[in-house]
């Protein structure tokens, strides 16, 4: 059978058709398909006018959104670590913050109490305070003492055994916190006066019994004469300098204090 016998029995359904189209004449059909035939050259002529398309824009489109699923997963696992980061910072700034707080506060009130001892005077008083209370660790603090008999005064205008004594009053503070079995103080009386130095002597000798051990050096006989025991270091010359040490055991001595007149027959 040929091609156009087979066109012959072709059988057309135009039932599909929009109305419009089935009720045309032969001139409506004719100009709509002049309309269509325009339409497509004008489709063509986009085409034709069209750069050719880039076959490896998928891939490349697949590569890019690779990359970009593995900058959001970098950057999701940043977010995690960050956020880690931060709340372990505000563990370790509470934890810091409770443990100064504990220290600070101990010695802030303990501080009043050792400076009236070392004073023998409960009029003296000795003050710290926090220059930033919210967070003190980040700032100054602020240590002021008032002398006995005294009025108040900057740090900076105190005496230098009154200095002496306020410092010691912070040492043994702090060290009331977290104490420690022996001090080495050196030379801490350079700058009392026979006064002071019964005051600081009688407190360093009723710690001793109790608290700690104290190695101090000193070259002042009203200090070091009140000690358990000396030690003493001097040169000896032969064909050459050398040092030498004497010990003496002053337990076995009385011990004349002045503030009672009484003797203390127990040492440091």
């Amino acid at each position: 059978m040929g091609i156009y016998e087979r066109e012959a029995q072709l059988i057309i359904d135009y039932s599909c058709l929009e109305t419009d189209l089935m009720n045309m004449n032969e001139e409506e059909v004719e100009a709509h398909l002049e309309m269509l035939g325009d339409s497509v050259a004008s489709i063509e002529g986009v085409l034709q006018r069209t750069t050719v398309p880039n076959l490896k824009a998928l891939e490349k489109m697949r590569e890019v959104e690779d990359k970009l699923q593995e900058v959001v997963e970098a950057f999701d696992a940043s977010t995690r670590a960050a956020r880690r980061c931060n709340h372990e910072f505000l563990q370790v700034k509470s934890q810091r913050f409770h443990l100064f707080s504990q220290c600070f506060e101990h010695v802030s009130v303990v501080i009043d109490q050792i400076y009236k001892r070392i004073c023998r005077n409960s009029s003296a008083q000795a003050i710290l305070s926090a220059e930033n209370p919210d967070e003190p660790y980040l700032g100054g603090i602020n240590y002021n003492c008032v002398a006995p008999g005294k009025r108040f005064m900057a740090m900076n205008n105190l005496s230098g055994g009154e200095k002496t004594i306020a410092a010691l009053a912070l040492v043994f503070a702090i060290h009331s916190f977290r104490p420690a079995p022996f001090f080495i103080l050196d030379e801490v009386d350079a700058a009392l006066d026979n006064t002071n130095i019964s005051k600081v002597t009688s407190f360093l000798r009723e710690e001793s019994k109790e608290n700690m051990q104290i190695i101090i050096i000193s070259l002042k006989e009203e200090f070091f004469s009140k000690a358990d025991a000396l030690l003493g270091v001097y040169s000896e010359f032969n064909e050459c300098m050398f040092s030498r040490i004497l010990t003496l055991d002053l337990r076995p001595y009385p011990l004349v204090e002045e503030d009672n007149g009484e003797t203390e027959a127990q040492g440091i």
